[in-house]
């Protein structure tokens, strides 16, 4: 299959003395194709208009977007192809799948790297970062919703990726010494298009809801087919409710997510692409700012180096993003928190309690 590569490139050149200024090349893989190219029109519109917001930089900042449609081996092209031909000084990737296929390479190559990731190995090495919400601070959200909704029997559909499998093995741990028990854990992997044996073999496993843990299209496959099954049980998912185009499936379920953007970022990214903010949407607008703010605090006429960059990204604190303040800990991850939403009238919609 042919690889699809979007390359755009963004010159920002505000500041008084545009002759001097050091050229930083920013380099984005996302799925700008395929099942989840909405996922990636929403982080290239959040990085556009960060790119926008920028005003007096001593530096000029380029990007370039590269499309990987979530497949790991168009994930390591895009990323060897931004690093030898485009020659770029800082990777931004979305999901723990492309996360995990970068890391190591932006290690080797002693390049910045941030993750829009669940997996916390996505952090690992000197150069990589994540800014997502930990699948602590989810869990925790969720069983706290679990126990105040009196549900103490849960079930499981778990994608076979890195990110679900982060997930599910902190929510386990996070269990131990409640009353909640997991009565079923059915994992499925990438491409399966029928979940009927696998829905009637759970069907009488006495769970009170069920986690959906999945990428489109494996997402809305599975929730068709359990209605077709006449499974009435409540559903509920970590993040995947908002990976799918296909909300009205979800219509009335409630689900953890990650915090919600300012209004301020609401505002601008609706002005801008004409919709409310896509999953990951304002973790790339932060991402961008957080490596230009790093950038420009690094002293000297010569261009900064990736050593120079980590270490004012690990000096940030009370960081003014569209997730709120935000702060980078001693693992290198930007943690924001996690809310309890609903899917109504076609739309998420964060629950006030």
């Amino acid at each position: 299959m042919a690889i699809t590569i979007i390359t755009v490139g963004y010159f920002v050149s505000r500041g008084p003395s545009e002759v001097s200024q050091k050229t930083i090349k920013i380099g984005v893989i996302a799925p700008m194709t395929g099942n989840l190219s909405f996922m990636g029109e929403g982080i290239r519109d959040a990085i556009l208009i960060a790119e926008e917001n920028l005003r007096n930089t001593k530096n000029k900042y380029e990007v370039i977007f590269e499309d990987d449609q979530l497949d790991p081996k168009m994930s390591a092209s895009a990323a060897n192809k931004l690093l030898s031909a485009d020659n770029v000084d800082a990777l931004v990737t979305f999901s723990s799948v492309t996360g995990n296929v970068v890391t190591p390479i932006a290690e080797q190559n002693k390049v910045v790297h941030f993750g829009i990731a669940s997996d916390p190995n996505v952090a690992k090495g000197e150069y990589n970062f994540i800014h997502w919400t930990p699948p602590y601070e989810e869990n925790k959200v969720f069983i706290s919703e679990l126990q105040r909704r009196g549900i103490k029997k849960l079930g499981i559909f778990e994608g076979n990726a890195q990110g679900a499998a982060a997930v599910i093995a902190d929510l386990k741990k996070q269990l131990e010494g409640t009353d909640i028990e997991i009565v079923t854990n059915q994992m499925f992997n990438f491409g399966e298009k029928d979940f009927r044996t696998t829905i009637a073999k759970v069907k009488d496993s006495g769970a009170e809801i069920y986690l959906l843990l999945a990428f489109s299209p494996e997402l809305e496959i599975l929730a068709k087919q359990m209605k077709e099954a006449e499974i009435t049980t409540p559903i509920t998912s970590i993040e995947s409710f908002e990976l799918s185009e296909q909300l009205a499936l979800f219509e009335g379920e409630w689900y953890i997510n990650s915090a919600d953007p300012t209004s301020d970022f609401t505002s601008k990214f609706n002005a801008k692409a004409g919709k409310s903010p896509t999953l990951g949407a304002a973790n790339a607008y932060d991402i961008f700012n957080l490596i230009v703010a790093a950038n420009e605090k690094v002293e000297g006429k010569l261009k900064p180096t990736s050593d120079q960059v980590v270490d004012e990204l690990m000096k940030i604190t009370n960081f003014s993003g569209a997730l709120g303040d935000l702060n980078v800990n001693e693992d290198g991850i930007v943690v924001s928190k996690a809310a309890v939403r609903m899917i109504k009238n076609g739309k998420p919609v964060s629950i006030v309690k």
